[in-house]
């Protein structure tokens, strides 16, 4: 079962979310850019998204878990670092009305790798945040996975509420600052 593969997460009550994955990532050893979207169906039980690309692997006690995803409370408008523990990344205004009104919404997350660093930026139906950077592990590999909390209610099955599930990925040629003979 997938929730169990990722208990090592800083989320209260995991065992408590319907989670899927939509396949798996690895991270680019030169420049690029990556990420992963999927469109959300609203269902009126479900209180919490959980979505990301992490890796599955369970961390040893001195690392952090690898990847990025957040936890969006779907009563508050909170959104929340799932992952790295970093804490509240931001609120969603305009588009959690959006969500309620028409049922819907799409949730993105991009990736650039440049250098050292994994710069992400989410998205939430038009509404956009950076996320916090990590010094990127080379060699380590991604799920995309997305689920939601339903508090013990029976609910729609993840494969009707999550759907046109992409990953992708695409190289970036390098820019080298042109040097000034003197």
């Amino acid at each position: 079962m997938l929730t169990q593969s990722i208990s090592f997460l800083p989320i209260a009550n995991i065992e408590s979310y319907e989670i899927q994955a939509f396949g798996t990532q690895a991270i680019p050893a030169a420049p690029a850019r990556f990420g992963f979207q999927v469109d959300v169906q609203a269902d009126a039980g479900m209180k919490q998204i959980l979505f990301g690309l992490i890796s599955t692997e369970t961390p040893s006690r001195a690392q952090q878990p690898i990847g990025f995803g957040v936890r969006i409370d779907l009563e508050r408008g909170e959104i929340w670092d799932a992952v790295n523990d970093t804490g509240l990344v931001g609120w969603l205004e305009e588009h959690l009305a959006e969500f309620s009104e028409t049922g819907h919404i799409l949730l993105s997350l991009e990736i650039e790798r440049t250098g050292n660093a994994l710069l992400p930026k989410l998205q939430v139906g038009g509404e956009e945040w950076l996320y916090p950077a990590v010094r990127s592990i080379d060699a380590a590999e991604l799920s995309a996975i997305a689920g939601f909390n339903n508090d013990g209610q029976v609910l729609t099955p993840t494969n009707t509420v999550f759907s046109n599930p992409s990953l992708w990925s695409e190289q970036k040629s390098e820019q080298r600052e042109p040097k000034i003979a003197r």
